[in-house]
């Protein structure tokens, strides 16, 4: 319209820059806020994790996830030890019942130590004296032995065996001649967790 009315040239450039200038500046004033460009992280548990993080979107946070166990978690982390001492039990190959035991050392040495007296027909233990008076087949440790509880020697030891005996009691799965000495009416009130409600009498690697 300047130009059609024979304005400057030079003043026609300067109304450009002018109105170019004031639209850029009501652009940015009535634009949205930029958003928050905070990042935050959560531990990935599951596929329900996304679903509580899908929350905090609406606040303009940026979501990362994080592994429960990192790298060098990984590297730096003990190995685990898979013959430990604690509670174990010994099956019976041929009326499918156990001996329930404790050991301070390696569970895998007291297999060896009855077998030992199975072959030299010394009941020193109520495993081999089942095994020996009664004729039954004993088996090898890989089918017949297995950890029950893993723990150290002491109290607790003495506690998880009596309970563990009481357990395999009540479901008829101890042999006869391991007799039931602790009677505490506490293993009547104690929530025994679901994996031991059940003792599976087969091998473990």
């Amino acid at each position: 319209m300047a130009q059609n009315n024979d304005f400057p040239k030079h003043i026609i450039h300067e109304l450009k820059k002018k109105l170019t200038t004031k639209k850029a500046r009501v652009t940015q004033i009535h634009s949205p806020q930029q958003q928050n460009n905070r990042w935050v992280t959560f531990t990935f548990h599951g596929h329900d994790v996304p679903k509580i993080t899908n929350l905090f979107r609406k606040t303009g946070l940026k979501i990362a996830f994080c592994p429960t166990i990192t790298i060098f978690q990984q590297l730096t982390q003990k190995p685990k030890n898979n013959n430990p001492s604690g509670i174990y039990q010994l099956k019976c190959n041929s009326c499918n019942r156990a001996y329930v035991g404790q050991s301070d050392r390696a569970i895998t040495i007291r297999p060896k130590e009855h077998l030992c007296c199975i072959r030299n027909n010394n009941p020193m233990s109520t495993y081999t004296t089942h095994i020996l008076h009664n004729r039954h087949e004993f088996g090898p440790a890989v089918e017949t032995l297995k950890l029950l509880k893993p723990c150290n020697k002491g109290t607790k030891m003495n506690c998880w065996e009596a309970l563990y005996m009481n357990l395999h009691y009540k479901q008829g799965l101890l042999i006869p001649e391991k007799q039931i000495t602790d009677t505490n009416p506490l293993f009547d009130l104690a929530i025994i967790p679901r994996d031991l409600q059940t003792i599976p009498l087969h091998s473990s690697s």
